[in-house]
């Protein structure tokens, strides 16, 4: 198992130099108002070690920023005006980090001067521009010149769109994939395609091209599962995989797509655990859980005391559930329909059902069955809060695949192995979306999930459900 996720060469290069920019800029800025200016502050701020390696770590948190407003994606560099904006945006947000940092910190351990934190930033933001928007693009055409830092791609199908995105790969430079030919299940290999690329194997063989390094998948009339089982088969022998986004339109959001050489695609970065960053996750989860189920014990109590007025029985109501590795665990929720009636049973029953004929899989819920009480907690997703519990013990994360029911993963078990490395979430992506997916799409955005992990796409989806749940659109 990596402790990093394998990241692109040009990223890396990127990043290095985004880092180098930012610290740089703090250097730059208080060595000039100190040699330049004699501020007695700045010369100060040079000799502390401790104030050197605070903004080191500050640096850190703004390559974060970069990130969450995408200027580490391909299609940042194809509008200057465009980059130059989002770098201000970035900027803005890390000044704002930076003050709340500062609000924190006293001197003599962090800057307590507007002209030394101005001028820092003004360095930073000159330098990040000069790299970013001078001096990188020189350095991305050099490192695609080299094959070795290309990735040998090959695309699924054969028809109008996979030629189409063909053509645009071939026609555009400014990405990292060297194509080599088709893959096709119909047609043998060797049979011409596009401008002498031919079909190289079948996308459901992996043993038939070993050296292929990236898929792009363009077939309309490959099915969900089909991609699926054929993507799983690829990754294990270390193949990553992009789908293009117009196969599922509406299936994630604008922001997690990768723009390149004018398609847009879901990127799947491998399916390696981030074992460092679900470290990370699994002790914020432990501090945040802790603090909820002690500060919400009044409003736990509350709910019980209701629950027990409303309608006769048990206040939780616990259902097994599929959690990491597969492991079956118990899932615990406030009790929101009556006690004793077949009510969970047809719930069941329904979302089987919804499965086996590729329905939409919302909330199914019998409303006749549900109580005065229960219908108000599930319309503020207060029925989830003793998840926590689940959380505080390992079983669950804040946010996660979707938790499965037995049934739901016995469905399709050659690709719960990989929404399964992780712990199932009280939140994830599908419970942030419209929820008209069927079973499968759903699948796929599980696998998104744990393949693009990182903190922001979790701050995303929290921040995602916030709202989600302030308006009560959970009934």
């Amino acid at each position: 198992m990596r402790l990093f996720p394998r990241y692109p060469i040009y990223k890396l290069v990127l990043a290095c130099g985004d880092y180098i920019a930012v610290v740089g800029g703090y250097g730059i800025a208080v060595a000039a108002l100190a040699y330049g200016f004699g501020r007695p502050d700045a010369w100060k701020l040079l000799q502390q070690w401790e104030t050197w390696l605070t903004f080191a770590g500050f640096g850190i948190v703004w390559l974060l920023i970069l990130q969450q407003h995408g200027m580490y994606k391909q299609r940042v560099f194809r509008s200057r005006p465009r980059h130059a904006v989002l770098l201000l945006r970035s900027a803005l947000y890390a000044l704002i980090g930076f003050a709340v940092i500062a609000f924190f910190l006293r001197p003599p351990h962090w800057i307590d001067s507007r002209l030394i934190t101005g001028s820092t930033f003004a360095a930073a933001l000159f330098l990040l521009g000069c790299w970013r928007l001078g001096l990188f693009p020189a350095v991305y055409r050099h490192l695609l010149r080299h094959q070795r830092l290309q990735r040998r791609t090959a695309i699924v199908g054969t028809g109008a769109l996979a030629q189409y995105v063909a053509e645009r790969l071939l026609l555009d430079a400014g990405h990292d994939y060297r194509l080599i030919g088709f893959l096709s299940d119909s047609l043998p290999v060797g049979t011409p395609v596009l401008n002498g690329y031919r079909v190289v194997g079948s996308w459901c063989s992996p043993s038939s091209h070993a050296s292929i390094e990236h898929l792009i998948y363009a077939e309309p009339n490959l099915s969900p599962e089909d991609l699926l089982q054929s993507a799983s088969l690829w990754s294990q022998r270390g193949a990553t995989a992009s789908v293009v986004a117009e196969l599922y339109p509406t299936l994630i959001p604008e922001q997690m797509v990768e723009d390149i050489a004018g398609f847009r695609f879901l990127s799947f970065s491998g399916i390696e655990t981030r074992q460092l960053f679900l470290l990370l996750k699994r002790a914020l989860d432990i501090l945040l859980a802790a603090s909820a189920l002690v500060l919400l014990a009044p409003l736990f109590a509350l709910i019980a005391v209701a629950i027990k007025w409303d309608s006769p029985g048990p206040v939780f109501y616990r259902q097994q559930r599929i959690g990491r590795y597969g492991k079956r665990f118990w899932m615990y929720k406030f009790r929101t329909m009556e006690h004793g009636s077949p009510a969970y049973r047809e719930w069941e029953r329904s979302i089987r059902e919804r499965i086996h004929t590729e329905q939409p899989l919302h909330k199914v819920v019998p409303q006749h069955r549900v109580t005065r009480v229960g219908r108000w907690l599930r319309r503020w997703s207060l029925d989830e809060l003793p998840q926590l519990w689940n959380v505080l013990r390992g079983e669950m994360s804040l946010v996660g695949p979707r938790p499965l029911l037995p049934e739901e993963a016995d469905y399709f078990p050659e690709c719960q192995r990989w929404r399964h490395q992780v712990a199932p979430g009280c939140t994830g992506l599908w419970q942030i979306s419209d929820r008209s997916h069927t079973f499968v799409q759903m699948l796929l955005l599980d696998i998104y999930y744990v393949q693009n992990l990182s903190p922001w796409l979790d701050l995303y989806i929290v921040l995602k459900t916030i709202p989600y749940v302030l308006r009560g659109q959970n009934s």
